[in-house]
C-alpha cells in the first residue's frame, strides 16, 4: 500500500491579531480625542464667564450709557429667603449680605457673606468664621417663575459651598 502525503494547510480563517489590536488603538484613540475636544469646549465657555467676573464694573456710567438696572432688577428678584431642596438650608439675601442657616436640631450653623451680582452670575464670600474663609464662589444662575432658583457653579474652590448651591431652591 501506498503512503499518503499529508501536507499541513494553513488555515485562512484566523484573524491577524496584531490587525485586531491596531484598529482597537485606532479607535480608543479617535474616542479620547473626541471627549478632550468636548471637555476642552466647555473650559473655554467658563473661562469666557469667568473673565465676565474679572471685567470691572463701571459705577458711574458716561453720559448716553445705559445705567447697570439690570443688575439692581436682579438683585431684587434674588432679594428674600429661599430655602435648598438638598438639605432644607435657609438663604437670605437682603441688599448685598446673605445668611445661610442650615437647619440642623443638633448643630445649627449660621454663616454670613456678601453677594454681588453680575449679569446672571453672582459672586459669594463668606464673611464670618467658616472653614472656607473669605474664598470666592462664582455661579450662574438661573431663575424658573417666581418660586424657583437654581445655580451652576462656575468656579468655588469650597467644596461645602458647591455642594449646597449645586440643589435647586425655591422661594420661602
Amino acid at each position: 500500500m501506498a503512503n499518503r502525503r499529508h501536507i499541513a494547510r494553513k488555515s485562512k480563517n484566523s484573524p491577524n491579531s496584531f490587525l485586531i489590536f491596531m484598529v482597537v488603538v485606532v479607535i480608543l484613540a479617535l474616542i479620547s480625542f473626541a471627549i478632550s475636544y468636548f471637555v476642552l469646549d466647555q473650559d473655554k465657555d467658563i473661562q469666557k464667564k469667568v473673565a465676565e467676573l474679572e471685567e470691572p464694573i463701571n459705577p458711574d456710567p458716561i453720559e448716553g450709557e445705559v445705567s447697570d438696572q439690570e443688575g439692581l432688577n436682579t438683585m431684587a428678584q434674588l432679594s428674600g429667603t429661599w430655602v435648598s431642596n438638598y438639605d432644607g438650608t435657609m438663604l437670605s439675601i437682603q441688599g448685598n449680605t446673605c445668611v445661610f442657616e442650615s437647619p440642623a436640631v443638633d448643630s445649627p450653623e449660621k454663616v454670613t457673606g456678601t453677594i454681588q451680582v453680575n449679569k446672571s452670575i453672582i459672586t459669594i464670600v463668606y464673611t464670618g468664621k467658616h472653614s472656607c474663609g473669605s474664598t470666592e464662589g462664582h455661579y450662574e444662575y438661573q431663575k424658573e417663575g417666581e418660586a424657583g432658583l437654581f445655580f451652576k457653579k462656575i468656579k468655588d474652590n469650597c467644596n461645602s459651598r458647591s455642594e449646597l448651591m449645586s440643589a435647586s431652591w425655591f422661594r420661602l
